[in-house]
Parts: C-alpha cells; sequence; structure tokens
C-alpha cells in the first residue's frame, strides 16, 4: 500500500514538475514576443566596426574603409532603405562590397534593392557576389537574371565570380576575390562541407598571392577552413542573418537557413587557421521576414598597415 502511494506521489510530482517548466517556457515565450512586437516599431540599423592589422596591407591602405553589405533579399527589411543610405554617406567609405542575397530567388519586388544601388553606385566603388539567391534565380530565371547582371553592369558595379580585381592607391594594391559555392539540386541548398570537395576553393579560384593582402568575399561562411586554406588574409561572409533568433546580451545565434540549430558562425568576428572573418548579420530578412533580438547590420572594416 506504502509503496502503491510512494509510487503516485513520485509520478504526481514528475508530472508537476513537468507542467511547471512548460509553464516557465510558455511565460518566457510570451515576454519574447511581447519585447519583440514593441522593439518592431523601433527599428534600429546596427553600424558594426571593425579594424584589421596586417604587415601585408600597404601603407597607402592605412585607414581605407570597406563597408559590408549583405543579404538584403529585394526589399530590405520594414522600410530602412533610406536609413541604410544615410548611414552610409556618414561612414563615408572607400569601397562597397555586397556579399550575396542582396535579391531573391524569385526576382520580383526588387525596387527597394535597385534604389538601394543606384544611390550608392553614384558615389561609391561597389563589388557585388553572388549568393545562393542569386544562384538559384540563375537557375530558375535565367532571363531575369541575365537582366539584372546587366543592370548592375551599367550601374558601374564590378561582380566577381570565381575571379578576382586588383585595388589600387598610387602604386600599391590589395586583391579582392570572389568565390561562388555550388547548390545541391534539386533542394537548391548549399552543398554541406561533406559534399564540397577538399580543394574546391583551391581548384576555383585563381592562386592567392602570397605577397599581397588578399580579401575573399564568399557568401556562405561555413567554409572558412577552406578559404583559409586557399590563402584568404580577409573573409566577408554573410547568409546566416545572424541566427535570425538571437539570444540577448550574447553573440549566439538560433538557427541558420538551413535549419541548422546554433550555426558555428552567425555573425561576428572568427580566427581560423591565420584568417580573419567577419560574417554580416545582412539588412533584409528571411523569407520568414523575422528578425528577433538581431537589427539589421551595417559592417564597417577598416585596414590598418603595421
Amino acid at each position: 500500500m506504502y509503496i502503491f502511494l510512494y509510487d503516485k506521489i513520485i509520478k504526481y510530482g514528475k508530472w508537476g514538475c513537468e507542467m511547471e517548466k512548460k509553464k516557465i517556457i510558455l511565460i518566457i515565450c510570451i515576454i519574447l514576443i511581447t519585447i519583440q512586437m514593441f522593439m518592431t516599431f523601433i527599428i534600429k540599423i546596427d553600424v558594426e566596426k571593425y579594424t584589421i592589422k596586417d604587415k601585408k596591407i600597404p601603407e597607402e591602405f592605412n585607414n581605407f574603409k570597406i563597408v559590408q553589405l549583405s543579404d538584403f533579399h529585394s526589399k530590405g527589411y520594414r522600410n530602412t532603405t533610406e536609413k541604410i543610405i544615410s548611414k552610409i554617406k556618414k561612414i563615408s567609405p572607400d569601397i562597397i562590397v555586397m556579399t550575396g542575397d542582396m535579391i531573391s530567388y524569385d526576382m520580383t519586388e526588387t525596387e527597394e534593392f535597385e534604389k538601394l544601388v543606384k544611390s550608392l553606385a553614384e558615389i561609391y566603388p561597389i563589388y557585388y557576389i553572388d549568393g545562393n539567391h542569386e544562384h538559384l534565380a540563375e537557375k530558375l530565371a535565367p532571363g531575369e537574371y541575365l537582366y539584372f547582371m546587366g543592370f548592375l553592369k551599367d550601374l558601374g558595379v564590378i561582380t566577381i565570380k570565381n575571379d578576382y580585381v586588383e585595388i589600387y592607391k598610387g602604386d600599391e594594391s590589395i586583391n579582392l576575390y570572389g568565390v561562388n559555392i555550388p547548390l545541391d539540386w534539386p533542394s537548391g541548398v548549399y552543398v554541406s562541407k561533406l559534399q564540397l570537395e577538399s580543394d574546391y576553393v583551391e581548384k576555383t579560384l585563381p592562386e592567392a598571392d602570397t605577397d599581397k593582402f588578399n580579401i575573399l568575399l564568399a557568401h556562405n561562411p561555413i567554409f572558412i577552413k577552406q578559404y583559409s586554406k586557399w590563402g584568404a588574409d580577409l573573409v566577408l561572409a554573410g547568409h546566416m542573418h545572424g541566427g535570425i533568433v538571437r539570444i540577448p546580451f550574447t553573440n549566439i545565434g538560433l538557427l541558420s537557413p538551413e535549419r541548422e540549430i546554433f550555426p558555428g558562425y552567425a555573425a561576428g568576428k572568427f580566427k581560423v587557421n591565420g584568417s580573419t572573418m567577419i560574417v554580416n548579420r545582412g539588412i533584409g530578412a528571411s523569407s520568414f521576414n523575422l528578425r528577433i533580438f538581431n537589427n539589421p547590420e551595417i559592417t564597417v572594416i577598416t585596414l590598418k598597415s603595421k
């Protein structure tokens, strides 16, 4: 009899604990959703600043300023295009790099991006690489994609596809490369680290000039070990949207576009095998139009010669 009652008490206690846990989780969710609903009325664009020092950076490039934009996804985020343009004008960069997914794969409702790139291209040199959405557009809507590439070219935007350009100041230069990582078909998402050939980047890009400072624009950050092995001094990436949902007061993102939980390179600065990588949180939104505790980001990189 006592054993029976003890068993019932234990079972009730466990059930009670589970109910308490569920209540706590529900309360936390309600609080987070309430805070986020309030935050949507106070749209803030973060300007994240990084300084990169390297002995390979020529003195002529001391204080050379790069603005990085990523993942605008055609429409941007909650009518912030004018704010973005205004902030960049105040920063007054030497160049702007756009690291992919500035448009969405369906190539519709691109008016906001067109306004953004037209305004900026009138003032600054712009360098552009494809992200997975541009890759998808090239496959699914080749006509619209070619028209879009022509539109960028007419504005003077330089697209870099598995190649590089030299950027000069006086007689000195640095190299700016762009790499396209293949997609997995028919899923349309990036290949995994296991699927990508171990020497893909080395076979795809021109050989890195080890005497020069080499910047690599690469939409997807997860292949940083390959980028480093190839010879990148600095990698500028995006794609992760900061983890979509960020845990407050941390640098932790919850979810990658591939639905991976707690992605390793959601946002920020990373050092891997002698290479530095900066991952931009994006200035648009995913197909869910969702950013929780995750403000849109303009990244500013200032180069310093040692």
